[in-house]
C-alpha cells in the first residue's frame, strides 16, 4: 500500500514561543510535517537549521525571511503574530495558493474583510483562539445567554500575562460579540462588560459570570500552557489542507 504523503506545514515566527510550540505539535502529529520556518530580516536565527533552533537534530531546513524560499515546499501556513504578519502572510498565501490559518488576536475589521476577500481563492481559516476548550465555553454561553439573559447581568473577566499586548484579548470580545448575538435573538438590550487583567505568566483564563438574584453562574476555562493552542492549530492544518476555498472558524472545524 502507498504511504500517505504528510501535509506540510510552514510556521511564521519559527523561533517565537508560539512557533516553537506549533513545531513540537507537528512533531507529535503523525499526519503533518514541518517543512518551513520565517522569521524577520533581523532575526538571530536567519540561515539557521530550524530543528538546531528548536533543540533539535536538523531537518535540512532553513529559517528564513524570503517569502519565495519560505514558500515553496509547503502545503498550509500557520500564523499567530500580530496584524503586520497577518496581513503580509495572508497575502503571500493568497499569491501562491496555499491554504492559511491564522490565530492573531485583536484583527481590524479591515484584516477581517482581506480574510474573507482572500478566502474566494483558497482556504482561510482563523479563530482568535485555537483552543477545544475554550471553544466549547463559548458555545455554552451562548446557550445559558438564551436561557438566562433576560434576567440576569452578563460579564466576562479576561486574565492573561504581564506581557500580553491586546487588552481585553480577542478570545474575550469574540465570547462578547457571540453573547450579544444570543441577546439579540431573544430581544434583550443589554450591555456585556469585559474586566481584563494583565498580571504573572497566566496563558489565559477566561469566565462568563452570570448574575441574577441570590444566584450566579460561572463559566470558565483555565489554560495552564500555549500547547493547547498549537496543537489545535495543527489539527486544523490537517483538516484545512483539504478544504475548498472559503473562509473557516473553529465552528465550521467542530461542526457545532
Amino acid at each position: 500500500m502507498k504511504k500517505k504523503a504528510k501535509i506540510r506545514i510552514g510556521i511564521v515566527g519559527i523561533s517565537g514561543r508560539m512557533g516553537k510550540s506549533i513545531a513540537i505539535a507537528i512533531k507529535k502529529s503523525p499526519n503533518v510535517i514541518l517543512t518551513a520556518g520565517c522569521e524577520h530580516k533581523k532575526h538571530k536565527d536567519i540561515g539557521k537549521d530550524i530543528g538546531v533552533v528548536l533543540g533539535d537534530k536538523p531537518i535540512g531546513e532553513l529559517v528564513t525571511s524570503n517569502h519565495k524560499e519560505f514558500c515553496k515546499n509547503i502545503d498550509v501556513i500557520i500564523e499567530f503574530g500580530l496584524e503586520k504578519a497577518t496581513k503580509e502572510y495572508l497575502a503571500i498565501a493568497k499569491k501562491n495558493k496555499i491554504a492559511f490559518i491564522s490565530g492573531s488576536t485583536a484583527l481590524s475589521k479591515n484584516i477581517l474583510k482581506d480574510m474573507q476577500l482572500a478566502s474566494k481563492h483558497i482556504a482561510v481559516f482563523w479563530a482568535p483562539n485555537m483552543s477545544l476548550g475554550a471553544n466549547l465555553i463559548n458555545l455554552l454561553s451562548k446557550f445559558t445567554t438564551t436561557k438566562l439573559g433576560k434576567d440576569f447581568d452578563i460579564d466576562i473577566t479576561d486574565l492573561h500575562h504581564k506581557h500580553k499586548k491586546d487588552t481585553p484579548s480577542g478570545t474575550a470580545k469574540f465570547i462578547q460579540e457571540e453573547i450579544q448575538d444570543s441577546l439579540k435573538k431573544i430581544k434583550v438590550k443589554k450591555k456585556v462588560n469585559i474586566s481584563a487583567l494583565r498580571s504573572g505568566d497566566s496563558t489565559g483564563e477566561h469566565s462568563i459570570i452570570f448574575s441574577g438574584e441570590g444566584e450566579r453562574v460561572i463559566i470558565k476555562h483555565i489554560s495552564s500552557s500555549r500547547n493547547i493552542f498549537a496543537h489545535g492549530a495543527v489539527r486544523v492544518a490537517a483538516w484545512l489542507y483539504k478544504k475548498r476555498p472559503g473562509f473557516y472558524n473553529m465552528s465550521d472545524f467542530l461542526k457545532i
